[in-house]
């Protein structure tokens, strides 16, 4: 083996290529392994030195990157397990500026227990750790992890797995097997893994919490792969140089495990494959007039805005589809698929570019949005004004209108448009013939005929149901307002759509709902259970979530009488801001008997970046800094 040579040969290059630094490269002799360790030194307050290695001196010959030393002065002494299988290797250090963080600042990702995972959400931690790996590796993975996570998971340092190569499925299935206790999260769509440049098994990337950036990267350790030999235990080392408030001086070490297999993604067309998508995924809430916070209208729009739609995208927030994919299939979800949204970050990643052809979203603009998504109302009706002041909490309004009808009629969808938008935090109507009926509905926990919520699309009842609407009845409007800031006014309405013959089913709208619990100040994952009873064979055909601003994740689970257990909808993510009604692709039976159990957890933390008071004990209230706990079924017997 020709090290001191090649050594030799290597620092007379050095020398030139590092004028004003004191790197020093030497060989220093291990003897079990028979692999030479290196010892490696430098000092600059302004540069880093990389070590690179190459098995030739020949012209064209290879560098890759080994050990990547930070700014300062620091000493390493580093051994290359690919020596003792090349036979011979060549080594040079030369001077690099300093890592870059990657391009992105928060992701989330949902883990073995359909748990959600976001990073800005770890406030509390100092470090976060990603470690990737696949099924095919997990026990050897969570081998070398377990010792790091009980050594310095005390010293508020999070452990995340990541697995960008495995379905879901078979991630939930590895967990326990393996006995795996740290969050082992899907990467679906392999955007973590490329945002950090993961490709290898045991790759691991620590983020310094406080500023979004990775301190260290690369292999999680370097092992001889003679017994008793060399072991350097590189993120155990940069661990300790980061808690104890030093520079961690290696900040990168390359990995020599098995490949992820992520091979490069092509950059996508903006002509034949990003605005089609944009089209059928943004472009009806992003357009003129609508709620989108910008309207796609073209190709310079949407790249002016290229960092916040990629971090929309790595958080999941964007589009706005909670649903876990682990649990149910809805028809009304339009979520992008892992090949779209790994698509659409390598485009914007690349730069956002487009063709010189012309842009797809000038030459075909979406229609403005109709003032009733529905089409027009076969009969509306309206609440009297209100007067709404700019600040200050503002009770629940409830709002007697008179039925339109004379006769009792059959009801293909009924939609609430509310008149102001920036006011109308919710409305839910009600329809009672006497005030039993109307207390029996208890301001909305026992169920409600129509409503609207930021982000439930107006749609028409389930195919083959409908509500029945009863001559004689009286129609009650439960308004909530938020003031704005400014005094404003509301006229909302409601548009019946009327049935052209009675349908099959009665839908009824009911729901799972808890109002004694209390959620202690400060806490991260408060977690609350409610059940509803099915006392007939139904199917049960839509659900959703409804909690305010601590609300973090919602789990629907079908207990049925044969003592079986379904999850039927898991919100990983719950959205205030955005609370969909989640339409089941095929209706499911639910048999007499069955309970419907809703888990709710709350984020009373300071974290919680919607938390208004993350000091306050909170308990069951109709204001938006309240909580609820309400799990809406819509349901029709058989």
């Amino acid at each position: 083996m020709r090290l001191s040579a090649s050594l030799a040969l290597s620092a007379g290059v050095l020398t030139a290529l590092t004028a004003g630094a004191v790197p020093a490269l030497r060989p220093v002799a291990d003897p079990v392994c028979g692999a030479p360790r290196l010892a490696l030194s430098a000092a600059s307050d302004t540069e880093g030195f990389e070590l690179l290695g190459s098995d030739s001196l020949e012209a064209g010959a290879v560098w890759e990157g080994l050990v990547r030393l930070a700014p300062g002065t620091h000493e390493r002494v580093w051994f290359d397990p690919d020596v003792s299988k090349l036979g011979r290797r060549f080594y040079r250090l030369e001077s690099r500026p300093p890592l870059l963080p990657p391009p992105t600042d928060n992701f989330a990702l949902v883990d073995q227990a359909g748990r959600r995972r976001e990073f800005m959400r770890e406030g509390d931690a100092r470090a976060v750790v990603l470690v990737f790996t696949d099924n095919a590796h997990l026990a050897e993975t969570w081998q070398a992890v377990r010792p790091l996570e009980q050594r310095f998971g005390t010293n508020d340092v999070r452990f995340w797995l990541v697995n960008p190569a495995d379905t879901r499925a078979a991630i939930a299935a590895a967990a326990p097997a393996t006995g795996v206790t740290a969050p082992l999260l899907h990467d679906a769509a392999q955007l973590v893994a490329r945002t950090f440049g993961a490709g290898t098994v045991n790759e691991v990337v620590a983020l310094d919490r406080t500023y979004a950036e990775p301190f260290y990267r690369g292999a999680l350790e370097t092992r001889c792969i003679e017994p008793g030999g060399t072991s350097q235990a590189h993120l155990a080392e940069a661990l300790d140089e980061f808690l104890s408030g030093k520079p961690v001086s290696v900040q990168q070490v390359r990995n020599h495990q098995a490949s992820l297999g992520l091979g490069p993604l092509p950059v996508p067309g903006f002509r034949t494959v990003i605005a089609p998508l944009l089209q059928a995924k943004c472009v009806t809430c992003h357009r003129p007039g609508d709620i989108g916070s910008f309207a796609m209208t073209n190709h310079a729009a949407v790249a002016e805005r290229a960092a916040s739609i990629r971090r929309n995208v790595l958080e999941g927030s964007m589009p706005p589809w909670h649903a876990d994919p682990g649990h149910g299939t809805f028809a009304n979800d339009f979520s992008l698929t892992p090949a779209q949204a790994a698509q659409l970050v390598a485009w914007l990643d690349a730069g956002a570019p487009k063709e010189d052809a012309g842009d797809p979203l000038v030459e075909s603009p979406p229609p403005p949005p109709p003032e009733w998504p529905l089409g027009t109302p076969d009969k509306v009706v309206s609440i009297p004004s209100q007067s709404l002041p700019a600040t200050g909490e503002i009770p629940y309004r409830y709002l007697l209108v008179a039925n339109p009808f004379n006769e009792d009629v059959w009801l293909r969808a009924a939609s609430v448009k509310p008149g102001n938008r920036e006011v109308v935090h919710h409305c839910l109507v009600f329809v009672a013939r006497n005030i039993t009926e109307f207390l029996q509905v208890q301001g909305g926990l026992g169920g409600f005929f129509a409503g609207y919520v930021p982000g439930m699309e107006q749609v028409a009842f389930p195919a083959g149901t409908g509500k029945l609407l009863r001559k004689g009845s009286f129609i009650v409007f439960q308004m909530h307002y938020t003031p704005s800031g400014k005094a404003a006014t509301d006229t909302t309405q409601l548009g019946f759509y009327v049935a052209p013959a009675p349908p099959p089913r009665e839908l009824v709208t009911t729901a799972a709902y808890d109002t004694a619990f209390r959620i202690p100040p400060g806490v991260r994952d408060h977690q609350v259970v409610a059940e509803a009873a099915i006392t007939r064979d139904s199917l049960l055909y839509e659900l959703s979530p409804h909690m305010h601003y601590r609300g973090s994740r919602m789990r629907f689970e079908a207990l049925y009488p044969d003592g079986t257990a379904e999850t039927l909808l898991n919100v990983p993510g719950y959205d205030f801001a955005w609370q969909a009604l989640y339409r089941l692709t095929e209706p499911k039976r639910l048999p007499a008997g069955t309970r419907v159990r809703i888990t709710g957890g709350f984020d009373n933390s300071e974290w919680n970046p919607w938390n208004p008071s993350p000091a306050s004990t909170v308990l069951f209230g109709e204001q938006t800094d309240d909580e609820m706990l309400i799990g809406y079924l819509n349901v029709a017997a058989e």
